[in-house]
């Protein structure tokens, strides 16, 4: 018997592709962000997957906010980290 629905890969894929006229039209620089978004989506396909959304976009963008979060948090830690080096505080403590 074959598959009903596609995989998560296959969707994003095809969700993906949607969205090419659109990164067509964005900046150079703006594409970098939108294919790195993308990037974020793909590598969360398996969670994806897990969660089983009717719609493949919904899991798609919870993707891209999870790796954009991670971004942000590992942004904050090394600012943190510099913060306390340059105090001359390494202890952790702020």
């Amino acid at each position: 018997m074959g598959r009903t629905l596609p995989t998560i890969v296959q969707a994003l894929r095809a969700e993906e592709e949607g969205w090419k006229h659109f990164r067509r039209a964005l900046r150079a620089e703006d594409q970098e962000a939108f294919d790195a978004l993308w990037r974020f989506a793909r590598r969360h396909a398996a969670p994806a997957s897990m969660a089983s959304r009717p719609m493949p976009f919904e899991a798609a963008f919870m993707g891209m906010l999870v790796g954009l979060q991670r971004q942000v948090l590992d942004v904050e830690r090394r600012i943190l980290a510099l913060e306390q080096a340059r105090r001359g505080d390494g202890n952790g403590k702020a």
